[in-house]
């Protein structure tokens, strides 16, 4: 059998390169978008999906993108019904693999018949963070107090290990370590979702401090931290890395295994607070299309729609929240049809505008917060 794989970043030529070092050959790489590198790695050739013969089942095709952005390979091979397919877990590049066997455990055979696959899923724990950044795009400077309790988290991942085959689920805010049961957060997740990869989102600073008990919880229930490199965490650096190190925890920075860490110095926005007639175009080249965002008991496309209250509530804004921009959990009867509609664009997206806006990256007081720090600055009409 032949050997494609589907992506043509960095994180696939890596994969093709841990791949080939237990003597997986790599025939090519393909890929569904319109421009294309000319090489990726190690002069195999590089072809558009589309010309693939999907009649031929002699060739494997090994999906090798993160997780956030592995929804449109997943979308793409089920509408053509294709069965030689495999998942890459994110996890090879943190585990030691002792041999072409224990390899195999991170490449995950695709079944369209079985569970819909949901390939990245992600909730706020809490709300309100310890670095209050200006224009936080979940509003964590602005926001009122929130956890999370340990029941109301299990109650919603219980449905969606019974509808979805979850590849992976973050766990962010909000700043996550200053949950007072982040531990408890933990092992119900663990216990929900036995063979998803647990990623935490972090601005790290309270790491080098945290209690001897979270960090065995993180540990012990297999979590990887991913740290965001703001200017404060740069100073900490050495002493979050450490910690983690001693304690035999995973992490990378940045969300980026080989690229060179580089602090944030920049966040932007895409939101309008009026609305337009672009919202499919928009959706259909945002780049967290498949970033699915959980909220009690609900799951929209985007963070936006289960978040933007805080907009609402402080700047009597009114954005308008339908109930076509999410689904109820406790309503899915189907796991790939709730998988079809997140694909799609909500009406929501309507706000959102295809340019986005940056602005340098600076700590913030609710008390001086402005609606500028948030939304696109309109041009008068």
């Amino acid at each position: 059998m032949r050997n494609v794989i589907f992506g043509t970043g960095k994180f696939a030529s890596e994969v093709a390169k841990k791949l080939e070092s237990y003597n997986i050959n790599i025939d090519a790489f393909v890929n569904n978008k319109t421009n294309l590198p000319t090489d990726v790695y190690n002069n195999k050739p590089v072809i558009n999906i589309d010309n693939l013969d999907f009649t031929n089942s002699d060739f494997n095709i090994i999906v090798a993108k993160k997780p956030m952005f592995m929804g449109s390979a997943i979308e793409y091979l089920k509408n053509k019904n294709f069965r030689n397919a495999f998942l890459i877990k994110e996890e090879i590049f943190f585990n030691s693999i002792r041999d072409i066997e224990d390899l195999k455990n991170y490449l995950l055979p695709v079944d369209f018949s079985d569970k819909a696959i949901l390939n990245y899923l992600e909730t706020n724990i809490v709300d309100n963070c310890n670095l209050n950044c200006k224009g936080c795009a979940h509003f964590s400077n602005i926001c009122k107090p929130y956890f999370v309790t340990p029941e109301d988290l299990a109650k919603d991942l219980y449905i969606i290990n019974n509808y979805f085959h979850l590849l992976c689920f973050r766990l962010l805010g909000g700043e996550p370590l200053i949950h007072p049961k982040l531990d408890e957060i933990v092992k119900v997740a663990r216990a929900m979702l036995p063979k998803t990869e647990l990623v935490l989102v972090t601005n790290g600073v309270l790491i080098p401090k945290i209690n001897q008990e979270m960090i065995d919880s993180l540990r012990d229930n297999n979590v990887i931290i991913s740290i965001s490199l703001y200017k404060l965490t740069e100073k900490l650096l050495p002493k979050i890395l450490e910690r983690l190190n001693k304690e035999n925890i995973k992490y990378f920075i940045n969300d980026d295994y080989f690229k060179k860490p580089e602090v944030i110095t920049q966040f932007h926005t895409r939101l309008s607070t009026e609305k337009n007639n672009e919202g499919a175009q928009v959706s259909q080249n945002c780049g967290g299309r498949f970033c699915r965002f959980l909220r009690n008991g609900k799951i929209s496309k985007c963070y936006y729609p289960l978040l933007i209250d805080n907009l609402n509530d402080l700047f009597n804004t009114y954005f308008i929240i339908s109930d076509d921009d999410f689904i109820v959990l406790s309503e899915i009867t189907n796991g790939w049809e709730a998988i079809e509609q997140l694909n799609n664009s909500i009406p929501f997206c309507d706000y959102c505008r295809s340019k986005e806006q940056n602005f340098e990256w600076e700590r913030a007081n609710k008390d001086v917060a402005k609606l500028d720090d948030y939304v696109l600055k309109l041009k008068k009409k």
